[in-house]
C-alpha cells in the first residue's frame, strides 16, 4: 500500500523539478552551463545547509562507527560528484534541445535504478510495477522521439544541422540521466547509514562545491558567475540559483524522504509523472512546440499510474 504522505512529498517533488527545468532553460538562453554549474551549487549549499539546522539532527554522527563513517561520507561524494556531473550534463542537452524533449530523456534514469535498487537495497519487483514502468516508459520515449520536418520547411544543410544538435542533445541528456542514476543510488545509501536525508544532502551538495571550487582556478569560467562583465545577466543567475535552492535543495530532499517511506522503485516510478508537467509547463510559458503525441503520452502516464498506485 503506497503511504499517503510519501506520495505527496513525490508529487511535490515533480512539480518543482518541472518548474526548475523550465527556469534553467530560460537562464541558459543568456548564461553558459559551466558559470552556472557553480554558481547554482553555491546557492545550493547554503540553502540546503540552513535546510538541516531546521529539519536536521547532527547526532547520528555519533552513533556511527568508523567504518560505516568513511562509507557514509564516500557514498556521499559520489552522489554529490555525480549530481553534479549529471547537471552540467543536462545544461549541456538544454543548450541543443528543447526542454519538452530533453526532460523525458532524463526520466529513463529509472532503467538504471529499478535492478541496482533490486540488488543493493531489496527491494521487490511487483507485477504492478513492471506494468507501470512499461507504460511510464512508453510515455517517455514517445515524448522524447524525434519530430518529422516537413520537406518545405528547411533545407537540406539546415535539416543535417538540425538533427545533428538533437543527437548530441539526447546524448548528454542520456548521459545525465544515468550520472543521476547513480546519484540517487548512492544518495540512498547514505540515508540508509545515516537516517537523516537533509543532512545528507547538504554534505553531498557541500563536497562536490568544495571539488568543484579548485576546478575554478584552472577553468575560470565557472566563476563567471560571479564576475563583473556577467552583472547584465545576474537576474538569470539569481533565478537559477534559487530553482536549484527549491529543487537540487528542497525537492530532492523531500523525494528522498518518499524513498524512505515508499522504497526507491515506487517513489522513483512515481516522479516519472514530471515530463509530463514538464510538457505543459513547457508550452505554456517557453511557448515550445506543442506536439499531438503529447496526448497519447498522457494517456500512458495516466494507466501507469493507475497500475502503481492501485494495484
Amino acid at each position: 500500500m503506497v503511504d499517503l504522505f510519501g506520495l505527496l512529498f513525490t508529487f511535490y517533488a515533480v512539480f518543482v523539478w518541472a518548474i526548475a527545468s523550465l527556469v534553467y532553460k530560460a537562464g541558459l538562453q543568456k548564461t553558459e552551463p559551466k558559470a552556472n554549474l557553480f554558481f547554482r551549487l553555491c546557492c545550493v549549499s547554503l540553502g540546503t545547509f540552513i535546510f538541516s539546522l531546521f529539519f536536521g539532527s547532527y547526532y547520528f554522527f555519533s552513533s556511527l562507527t568508523k567504518v560505516e563513517l568513511v562509507w557514509y561520507l564516500i557514498a556521499s561524494l559520489i552522489s554529490g560528484l555525480s549530481v553534479t556531473a549529471g547537471d552540467l550534463l543536462y545544461y549541456m542537452s538544454l543548450k541543443k534541445i528543447d526542454a519538452s524533449r530533453a526532460y523525458p530523456l532524463v526520466q529513463l534514469s529509472l532503467i538504471f535504478i529499478i535492478p541496482f535498487s533490486i540488488l543493493f537495497f531489496g527491494d521487490k519487483l511487483k507485477v504492478s510495477i513492471i506494468l507501470g514502468g512499461i507504460f511510464f516508459l512508453s510515455s517517455v520515449f514517445i515524448l522524447s522521439s524525434k519530430d518529422k520536418v516537413k520537406k518545405n520547411e528547411l533545407n537540406e544543410n539546415t535539416k543535417d544541422k538540425n538533427h545533428e544538435e538533437v543527437i548530441i542533445g539526447a546524448l548528454f541528456a542520456l548521459a545525465a540521466a544515468f550520472l543521476w542514476a547513480i546519484a540517487i543510488l548512492s544518495f540512498n545509501q547514505a540515508r540508509i547509514l545515516s537516517g537523516d536525508v537533509f543532512i545528507t544532502n547538504f554534505i553531498r551538495v557541500f563536497m562536490a562545491c568544495i571539488i568543484l571550487f579548485p576546478v575554478g582556478l584552472f577553468f575560470p569560467v565557472y566563476y563567471s558567475g560571479f564576475k563583473k562583465q556577467n552583472r547584465k545577466h545576474l537576474k538569470s543567475f539569481v533565478f537559477i540559483g534559487i530553482a536549484g535552492i527549491l529543487s537540487l535543495g528542497f525537492a530532492d530532499t523531500l523525494y528522498y524522504k518518499a524513498v524512505e517511506i515508499n522504497g526507491l522503485i515506487l517513489t522513483s516510478l512515481i516522479s516519472i509523472n514530471t515530463p509530463i508537467l514538464n510538457q505543459i509547463f513547457s508550452i505554456l510559458f517557453l511557448k515550445e512546440k506543442f506536439r499531438k503525441k503529447f496526448f497519447i503520452a498522457v494517456c500512458l502516464i495516466i494507466i501507469g499510474n493507475y497500475f502503481v498506485l492501485f494495484f
